[in-house]
């Protein structure tokens, strides 16, 4: 085989495409201004709401769980994820395949197989860390339970399945971004045959919708529990708006993905029919990370909240807490997490419980009004 000059064009060397594209307007999402704009911006609200979730959890609750470990490694896997993605586009995102450089095109392939691993642990570690959350949540037997633990054993097969998959998509892995490779041995995401690879995309990304739906509702049907207080449905709805974005994000990347069959219609041009499918499922683990952030810290922010808009009247409260050591005790007898006694450590990790009651032990002094009283 004679030496490929690594600055020829791919269509200089595999010829033009049966079907010709190069004369198609740029489309907005292929604009690197798009892509980077977008990509900051979510992965930079990403951060800042994790991050204020782990401060809540780990420093003021001090109540760590498999949910925060969880949040953390999609932190760090949809951060690799992101900045990968816009390194591609110097190598190639946005623009036509054949005209890319074989240097160019090798970079890309390379680039993307780390792209496409990432996202598979970032979409199966979020899925984890909102399940994991919803145990802590509901008490054990419930509906709500028992359907997070469910989920958590289909996620697991279905994010460990196709993370394999991901990792190992050829018998020798430098095959995947070896254009010029000889007698690969490959499957789903490296498979050349183009029905094995879109079948691949499309089912990943179907289950992750499915996934998507089927955490939105599991929380939801408190709404319709007797008892449930405007507090508690206001967070509800919120949540449930948060969640329709996510899964409007999946759906409408499904669709981008059986469209353009995955960057082979109507011409094989992965890194001009694809970005946009990219785009999309890095937006959607961005805010499904805020949706299992904000109940955990809004407890936290909203007495700060209204300091900043109350300025004519106090209330002052009185509360004794009972020590970690009686609440363990009960414990034992109640058969119940020991600190989830605590009221102020109940509406840290189960925000939506709404209490309303008057806690006990405690004595509120109704807020004085008057000109005297100004905060």
């Amino acid at each position: 085989m004679e030496a490929i000059n690594p600055n020829a064009q791919l269509v200089s060397i595999f010829g033009p495409p049966e079907y010709n594209n190069f004369n198609e307007p740029v489309p907005f999402s292929n604009q690197p201004r798009c892509l980077i704009g977008f990509t900051t911006a979510f992965l930079a609200l990403s951060w800042i709401f994790v991050c204020f979730r782990l401060y809540v959890r780990l420093k003021v609750a001090r109540v760590p769980g498999l949910d925060d470990l969880f949040v953390a490694l999609y932190l760090i896997s949809t951060s690799i994820a992101s900045v990968v993605f816009l390194v591609t586009i110097k190598y190639g995102t946005g623009r036509h395949f054949l005209l890319l450089s074989v240097s160019e095109a090798t970079q890309y392939l390379t680039l993307f197989y780390v792209l496409n691993v990432s996202l598979n642990f970032a979409t199966s570690f979020i899925k984890f860390s909102l399940l994991f959350q919803f145990l802590r949540m509901f008490q054990k037997g419930t509906w709500e339970y028992r359907s997070s633990i469910v989920g958590i054993v289909l996620v697991a097969i279905w994010g460990i399945t196709f993370t394999i998959l991901a990792i190992f998509p050829c018998a020798n892995i430098p095959d995947v971004w070896n254009i010029f490779a000889r007698d690969a041995r490959c499957w789903a995401y490296g498979s050349q045959d183009p029905d094995i690879f879109i079948a691949t995309l499309i089912s990943h990304n179907a289950i992750n919708t499915f996934f998507d739906l089927y955490i939105t509702l599991i929380p939801f049907q408190m709404w319709f529990k007797p008892g449930v207080t405007s507090r508690t449905r206001a967070g509800l709805m919120v949540l449930l708006l948060m969640g329709a974005t996510v899964v409007t994000l999946s759906v409408w990347r499904v669709y981008e993905t059986v469209y353009y069959k995955g960057g082979w219609y109507p011409t094989r041009d992965p890194t001009w029919y694809g970005p946009k499918s990219i785009l999309l499922i890095i937006l959607e683990v961005n805010v499904a990370s805020i949706c299992a952030s904000v109940p955990i810290f809004w407890p936290v922010l909203r007495p700060y909240l209204g300091a900043i808009f109350v300025t004519h009247e106090f209330s002052v409260n009185y509360e004794e807490r009972e020590s970690i050591s009686s609440l363990r005790k009960g414990d034992a007898e109640n058969g119940i997490n020991a600190h989830y006694q605590d009221m102020y450590i109940m509406d840290l990790v189960d925000p939506l419980t709404g209490r309303e009651k008057e806690r006990p032990g405690s004595r509120n002094r109704s807020p004085a009004r008057g000109k005297d009283d100004r905060v």
